[in-house]
């Protein structure tokens, strides 16, 4: 093969794979090999570069912190002692909508976290630990009965206590309501019952729940 005749074939040896190169750059899915992906797929990315979806007890807590970041600015030191020791953090958790529901537990941590101007540190696993409490549903029926309450007793069917963090905790009482105002009424004797009731840790706040445990009012206890 003479010179000339090796050259025009790595000449044509390059151009072929430039074209190949270009046409993986123009589809945008090129495999590791050089190769284009069937259906034009983009190719994956190599492995710990992917981002990863956050679990929903961290999409929680960093939407706590958030909140807590911006009572933080709004109210400087001052603000954490309203928010942490007298549980402001833990009763806007009821309010802060779908994202606090994931883990309300997380999201106060994170509340506290921000608003403290802390450094973010998150949870390793869910902190919100719900545990059904048949004492304190038999104390409240017992204690509604002798008050004349009776039906209010009979549509009382769970009662729960949510630990949120640290020492604070919210009630849930489970209801067969399906009117909001009822549940309203409900809450009000619930809490009044509580107020000689408090036991370990800080109660902050009641969520009555309807049939299907949806939530259907709430309280301060």
């Amino acid at each position: 093969m003479s010179p000339r005749t090796g050259s025009s074939h790595l000449l044509r040896r390059t151009v072929v794979a430039a074209v190949v190169a270009a046409g993986c750059v123009v589809v945008s899915a090129c495999g590791t090999d050089g190769t284009p992906n069937p259906d034009g797929a983009r190719a994956s990315s190599p492995a710990g570069e992917r981002p990863t979806a956050l679990p929903d007890f961290r999409k929680a807590y960093e939407a706590g912190y958030a909140a807590g970041e911006k009572l933080y600015d709004a109210g400087g030191k001052g603000a954490a002692v309203r928010e942490v020791v007298w549980g402001g953090c833990a009763r806007r958790a009821l309010d802060a909508g779908a994202k606090a529901d994931q883990d309300r537990g997380a999201w106060v941590k994170g509340c506290h976290d921000g608003v403290g101007d802390a450094p973010r540190h998150p949870p390793p696993h869910p902190l919100t630990k719900r545990k059904s409490n048949p004492r304190l549903l038999r104390d409240f029926r017992a204690w509604a009965r002798t008050e004349g309450g009776t039906a209010t007793a009979r549509h009382a069917g769970r009662v729960f206590t949510v630990e949120l963090t640290g020492q604070d905790y919210d009630v849930e009482v489970s209801t067969d309501y399906s009117s909001p105002a009822e549940a309203e009424e409900f809450a009000a004797a619930f809490a009044q019952w509580w107020d000689a009731d408090d036991g370990p840790g800080v109660a902050r706040s009641l969520v009555i729940l309807d049939a299907r445990d949806q939530r259907i009012a709430t309280g301060r206890l």
